[in-house]
C-alpha cells in the first residue's frame, strides 16, 4: 500500500502530515543513517507512527546491515529455496538451522552472518548436495534422494545454460542486491514484463520508457524501502535511465517479448517504440508493485518524451548525479522523490 501523505490525527479532529528526517539507528551494535518517517498532528504538533511506516524505518536499517555484511535479502532467500522445491522447514533442517529460522528469514528477519553465508552457499547446487549428505539422517532417505535428484538436474541445467550467466553480466552493472538496485536482485523477466505493462497502457518511446521504469522503482522504494526490478539507474543528460538500457531493450526485442519499431521523429532523428508480442503476466508482481506501476502509468501516460525529461530533471536524484553521470543510490534519493 502506498504511504499516505496525510491521515486523520489521533490527537485532534484534524489531520496529521507525513514528515521525514535523517536519524541514526543502531542494530547489532552497528549504526546506520536512515530517513525516519513519522506523522505530525497539524493542530497539536504531536508525533506518531503507524505499523506501515515503522516497517519502512526498520527495513532501512536491516537492508543496510545486510548490504554491509554481504547477507542475503528476503527475495534471494525465497528464490534459493523454491528452486529446490522444498519447504522452509525442510530447508532449515538441511542447513542445520532452527526449525522456523528459514521461514522467518524469508519474511524479513535478518540472519546472523554465519547463517547468511550458509544460505548463500546453498544457492550453488553442488554445495547444496554437500548439505544434503550431512543431513541425510535428519531428513530421511526419501527426501534425500528426491532433493539430490533436483540438485543434479540444476547442475546439468547450469552447465547447459552458461550463456545465461554471461547475459546477466552483460545486461547489469550491479548483479547483487545493494543500495544501487533497490536492494533487489536484477530480474530480466520482471523487467521485461514491466515493459509489457507500460506498452499496453501508453506509447512507450524509449526515452519515456526509461522514466516509467525509474519512477516505478523509486516510488516503490519511497513507500517500502525496496525497488521492483533490481535495475540500477544512471543520471545522464536525458534524465535517469537504466544503466544498460540499450543492451536490455535489444535483448528483449531479439526474443518473443516486445517488438521494437523505429520511426523518424524529426529531421533525421529517430526514436524507437515498443509494442507487446505477448500479454503481461500479473503473477510476477505483488499487489503493491502493481499499485505502484498503475500510479506511475496514470501520472505519466499523457506526457510526451520532452515533458517526462523535464519532470525528471526536477528530481534531486538527477541533479546531484548528472554532472559525473553517476549511478543513483536508492537509499540516498528514493525518499527524496517528488510527489506524484
Amino acid at each position: 500500500m502506498i504511504i499516505k501523505e496525510q491521515i486523520a490525527s489521533p490527537f485532534s479532529e484534524g489531520n496529521a502530515v507525513l514528515k521525514r528526517k535523517k536519524g541514526i539507528k543502531t542494530f547489532r551494535k552497528e549504526e546506520f543513517e536512515i530517513t525516519e518517517h513519522f506523522y505530525q498532528c497539524v493542530e497539536t504538533s504531536e508525533e506518531f507512527t503507524t505499523g506501515e511506516i515503522d516497517q519502512v524505518n526498520l527495513d532501512q536499517v536491516y537492508n543496510q546491515y545486510r548490504d554491509k555484511f554481504g547477507l542475503p535479502f528476503p527475495d534471494q532467500i525465497r528464490k534459493n529455496r523454491k528452486k529446490y522445491n522444498v519447504s522452509a522447514s525442510k530447508m532449515s533442517e538441511i542447513l542445520g538451522l532452527g526449525i522456523n529460522s528459514y521461514r522467518m528469514y524469508e519474511h524479513g528477519e535478518v540472519p546472523s552472518v554465519g547463517n547468511g553465508r550458509l544460505i548463500l552457499a546453498a544457492d550453488d547446487p553442488r554445495e547444496f548436495k554437500r548439505f544434503l549428505r550431512t543431513s541425510k539422517e535428519v531428513i530421511g532417505e526419501k527426501d534425500f534422494n528426491k532433493l539430490t535428484g533436483r540438485a543434479d538436474a540444476l547442475i546439468e541445467e547450469t552447465e547447459k545454460n552458461r550463456f545465461t550467466t554471461f547475459l546477466i553480466g552483460r545486461l547489469f552493472d550491479v548483479i547483487v542486491p545493494s543500495q544501487f538496485t533497490g536492494y533487489r536482485l536484477p530480474d530480466f523477466k520482471k523487467i521485461s514484463h514491466m515493459v509489457l505493462f507500460f506498452s499496453e497502457r501508453t506509447q512507450t518511446w524509449k526515452t519515456k520508457l526509461n522514466k516509467l521504469l525509474f519512477y516505478s522503482d523509486f516510488l516503490a522504494f519511497k513507500n517500502s524501502g525496496y525497488g521492483i526490478s533490481g535495475l540500477d539507474y544512471r543520471a545522464i543528460q536525458m534524465g535517469p535511465v537504466p544503466a544498460k538500457f540499450e543492451e536490455i531493450y535489444s535483448e528483449m526485442s531479439y526474443g518473443e517479448i516486445v517488438e521494437r519499431e523505429y520511426y523518424e521523429i524529426e529531421n533525421g532523428i529517430y526514436g524507437s517504440l515498443f509494442k507487446p508480442k505477448i500479454s503481461f503476466d500479473h503473477s510476477l508482481f505483488d499487489d503493491f508493485e502493481l499499485e505502484i506501476m498503475e500510479k506511475v502509468a496514470g501520472e505519466l501516460k499523457d506526457l510526451n518524451s520532452r515533458e517526462v525529461i523535464h519532470k525528471s530533471h526536477k528530481e534531486l536524484a538527477w541533479q546531484d548525479n548528472e554532472a559525473e553521470k553517476k549511478i543513483i543510490s536508492y537509499k540516498d534519493y528514493g525518499f527524496e522523490l517528488m510527489e506524484m
